[in-house]
């Protein structure tokens, strides 16, 4: 690779530490593609991701990655694509199951919320860490199996927030940094779990509906795979990565016969709180009577 440069670890901030990654002036091809869009070219151990202004993401065996960046793109927005797209890749590379999810501790437990973008995941999680429970991951959770039990791989310091929620929550923006210039979405820094892993106990999926009222309801049998599976991160990269299917099937597998999981449905003007509310009077009722 010509004109290449090693790009300082701690100059873009990215969750693993042992991939080495690289600036470069030249793109790396993905040659005979299984998956091709508008964005991706994936294989079973490369991948590509193309970003008009920003530049492109070249992932490959799970531990390398080459940025080709346009000069003008800020370092905000390129951490954006790095330590989201690019990230996810490299967990699907090695076959660690990355889920779209955010998670937290409360009473003991490890609590996943899954969903949507804009269905909550963030802004709920922040809620509980701001009431003194323990931080966990944001919007990527990288997945673990060991004897048959889930484990939250934890490695997330800052979660990405709305100025709407902040306002909710009570914070000021004032002193955060964007996740890119031209949006009003902001880092906010949290404490970093202090050990590598935490069990998963119970995954909350939520979403937004049209009912004026929140509704709860537990997912069960089969179901609770099929409602898993699409909440991998990326779940399109797949298409071109064909040994993960069977790989993280057993890992939901796993996840389904040890971790509870619950729908909740919420109006979307409903403020934080009260969806906070609702959730710990839920997790409160399911774990007392345990």
């Amino acid at each position: 690779m010509k004109d290449s440069i090693t790009a300082p670890q701690q100059h873009y901030k990215f969750p693993l530490t042992d991939v080495k990654i690289e600036i470069s002036n030249n793109i790396i091809e993905v040659e005979d593609p299984l998956y091709v869009d508008d964005f991706y070219r994936v294989t079973q151990n490369e991948f590509l991701m193309e970003v008009d202004d920003v530049g492109t993401f070249y992932a490959a065996n799970g531990n390398y990655i080459s940025m080709c960046i346009d000069p003008q793109a800020s370092r905000e927005t390129i951490e954006l694509y790095l330590n989201g797209s690019t990230y996810g890749a490299i967990l699907h590379q090695r076959k660690i199951m990355p889920m779209h999810g955010s998670c937290f501790v409360y009473g003991n437990k490890g609590i996943m919320l899954c969903g949507d973008s804009g269905a909550g995941k963030s802004s709920l999680t922040a809620a509980f860490v701001l009431d003194d429970n323990e931080f966990l991951t944001d919007d990527i959770t990288p997945i673990v199996i060991k004897n048959n039990q889930a484990l939250i791989w934890t490695m997330s310091d800052r979660i990405k927030l709305w100025e709407d929620s902040l306002k909710q929550l009570s914070e000021s923006k004032e002193s955060l940094r964007k996740i890119d210039p031209d949006t009003e979405k902001f880092y906010f820094p949290l404490a970093s779990y202090t050990k590598s892993h935490f069990a998963l106990d119970h995954i909350l999926l939520l979403d937004i509906h049209d009912n004026p009222s929140i509704s709860i309801k537990e997912v069960e049998g089969v179901e609770k795979i099929m409602a898993l599976r699409k909440e991998i991160y990326r779940l399109e990269y797949m298409f071109g990565m064909p040994e993960n299917e069977s790989s993280f099937f057993k890992d939901l597998t796993a996840m389904c016969n040890y971790t509870k999981v619950t729908k909740l449905s919420r109006p979307k003007q409903i403020p934080i709180q009260e969806t906070q509310q609702a959730i710990a009077d839920y997790l409160g009722k399911i774990y007392n009577s345990d």
